[in-house]
């Protein structure tokens, strides 16, 4: 079987789209009149028509206008990657969208398929909280992106993780796995935390409700785990720690707060780098061990919290305005 060009394929989902949209012009759908005379062209068309369909009742959908869905389409054809920047609460995030105007088409297959990527990046010093297509809630932490096929919820329920989200898994017989550093998480319907920065060497899984398995894309079993249990994951050796943790100092940031207990300066530091998009340097080894236990919130000025740290530590904290650049935190002893 000799597959459409991809210049063609392009081409049948721009018609496509116009005339879902009631937007195509006389000469327009006479083009895609002639394209679905091609059996695989109308096997195409009919995956687009449902998915039309199932995204019908949104109104984010609904809510893009016409000439702007178009040009949405387009830029997608182009760049390959849909990419969102969301700040929390700021946006009912739906994204099935982007399993509309986002797909690709996979030449290597016997038929055609959808394997376009979405994907949704949280920049630092900002959180997101987004629903997938099968009703599944993620909320991303700052720095964290999230990556998905437009198949996601049809045929399958996948995502790539760099960074750190919560679950919420709507409940399916589809198994849902979250993909991170050659490695997954494998659930049906649950509540579970996952932190894998690529720059770090440590990844960390923790579960609130149900079942989750750990495994290798391999296919081999690293380990299952209950409900407030915790493995970390040493990404050198592939092998997990497992242990029974207070779940709520895990999931806590969802809530715009971070729960600190008896945790290193050096470790607070980087998640605080993260949420207020800043550089904090020590002037002295020694102050990375100090440990500290409290509750930070999100909503408060960074100078508050750092002020904080002053009270409650043996040290001192020179703040440093940089222009264009993130600005500087540098932490000495007292």
């Amino acid at each position: 079987m000799i597959l459409m060009t991809i210049e063609k394929q392009n081409r049948l989902w721009e018609l496509a789209t116009a005339k879902l949209h009631n937007e195509a012009s006389e000469t327009e759908l006479k083009e895609l009149s002639k394209l679905l005379k091609d059996e695989e062209n109308k096997k195409l068309f009919r995956k687009i028509e449902q998915l039309k369909s199932d995204t019908a009742s949104l109104v984010f959908l609904n809510s893009i206008s016409q000439e702007k869905s178009r040009e949405n389409l387009r830029a997608s054809i182009q760049n390959k990657t849909l990419q969102m920047f969301w700040t929390i609460s700021k946006y009912a995030a739906i994204i099935a969208l982007a399993f509309f105007i986002g797909i690709l088409i996979n030449k290597g297959k016997e038929d055609i398929e959808f394997t376009g990527l979405a994907e949704v990046k949280v920049p630092l010093g900002q959180m997101s909280e987004i629903t997938l297509y099968d009703g599944t809630r993620v909320w991303m932490n700052s720095g964290t992106s999230l990556k998905y096929n437009s198949s996601f919820g049809l045929e399958e329920r996948n995502v790539f993780l760099s960074g750190e989200a919560f679950f919420d898994v709507s409940k399916n017989e589809m198994p849902f796995k979250v993909i991170f550093k050659g490695k997954e998480v494998k659930v049906l319907g649950t509540k579970f935390n996952v932190i894998a920065y690529n720059d770090e060497s440590l990844s960390t899984v923790t579960l609130l409700e149900g079942k989750v398995d750990i495994n290798k894309q391999s296919g081999s079993k690293i380990a299952s785990l209950k409900p407030a249990e915790q493995i970390i994951i040493d990404e050198a050796s592939n092998i997990g720690t497992i242990s029974t943790v207070e779940t709520n100092f895990y999931v806590s940031w969802t809530d715009g707060k971070i729960v600190f207990e008896e945790e290193k300066l050096s470790d607070i530091s980087k998640k605080l780098e993260r949420w207020y998009n800043v550089d904090i340097q020590f002037n002295n080894e020694s102050i990375k061990e100090l440990k500290f236990s409290g509750t930070i919130l999100k909503n408060k000025p960074f100078d508050q919290i750092m002020s904080a740290f002053e009270l409650l530590l043996p040290v001192k904290i020179k703040y440093t305005h940089v222009l264009g650049e993130k600005d500087v935190v540098l932490i000495s002893k007292k």
